[in-house]
């Protein structure tokens, strides 16, 4: 029996992982990675004390299971639930940095749409600073195996994501059942009365594309404005409706009673459909739910 609990304790120390007072120790600092942008960034010891600058990274941190060490995140962060309770530290373009120092961070996980010279400030103080900008749902996927190992929860981060491919390789399987020519012609709008649509480079129009659709602005890059004769001549079968909270019941509203757009395939089939912009501009774990979501929608194009 004692031979029997040393073997256990010896293998426990080879995987790197013991258990001592229900706290996990993890073995693999100091690390050092590579954020999106190029950049190396050392972190000398597990993080204990994380600011979030983006309601997508905070979603990944919760998700691998290193909410707890959450200790400052943005007004816009709003997902999961438990983030209620954590201190702000400004907004998403807008961070405090004094509020950040406040909460004496030893790592701060940063985005493209924080502003470059907040960032650098913040590199300036002597921060680690991990910054993402994730272009494409592999991006994102990516993005949680990376912040896994800055953080110490590698192993949940892969495991995660292991989980999403699973399901989007279902989407995939259904989608390529679909032939070229009777993939559903789609809209993704967030915007009236001008018609601000989701083109490439977008993660809707990934998302789109892998659910077995055809975006009809895939020719304009980013978020640009379409012009409704061209909506009426690209004649879009589906019409997705985006945006935060009722925003999307609002803007489906306002799309349903567009005289111009009566004719178009979308609305005379009653194929208009609100989505929340969190599942589906939002780069983190949630954007797999915005792809079913969106597959979900698509399934009810007949293509007879």
């Amino acid at each position: 029996m004692l031979k029997r609990k040393y073997l256990f304790l010896t293998l426990l120390v080879i995987c790197g992982v013991l258990v001592v007072g229900g706290v996990k120790g993890r073995a693999n600092f100091p690390e050092g990675v590579v954020d999106d942008f190029g950049y190396k960034v050392i972190i000398n010891k597990e993080p204990e004390r994380i600011v979030s600058l983006s309601p997508g990274n905070t979603e990944i941190l919760f998700a691998i299971g290193a909410g707890d060490k959450l200790v400052g995140v943005t007004t816009y962060c709003n997902f999961p639930p438990e983030v209620k309770k954590i201190d702000r530290i400004g907004g998403f373009t807008t961070p405090n940095i004094e509020a950040i120092l406040n909460k004496k961070p030893d790592l701060i996980i940063a985005s493209y749409g924080n502003g470059e010279d907040n960032i650098k400030k913040l590199k300036e103080l002597g921060i680690p600073v991990l910054s993402l900008y994730p272009r494409s749902v592999e991006d994102v996927l990516e993005d949680i195996k990376l912040v896994g190992k800055a953080t110490g929860y590698e192993n949940e981060a892969i495991k995660l994501v292991d989980t999403l491919e699973k399901k989007i390789n279902l989407v995939k399987a259904e989608a390529k059942k679909i032939p070229e020519g009777k993939r559903p012609r789609v809209l993704y709008l967030v915007w009236y009365p001008e018609l601000w649509a989701a083109g490439k480079g977008t993660f809707a129009d990934d998302l789109i594309e892998i659910a077995g659709g055809r975006n009809i602005a895939s020719d304009v890059q980013g978020w640009k404005i379409i012009g409704k004769e061209i909506v009426i001549d690209r004649d879009p079968d589906v019409i997705f409706c985006s945006g935060m909270g009722k925003n999307s019941i609002i803007l489906k509203e306002k799309i349903l009673q567009d005289t111009d757009l009566q004719r178009v395939s979308a609305l005379k089939n009653g194929r208009v459909f609100t989505i929340p912009s969190d599942i589906v501009e939002r780069p983190g774990p949630r954007i797999v739910e915005g792809l079913e979501k969106i597959k979900e929608y698509l399934s009810t194009f007949s293509r007879e």
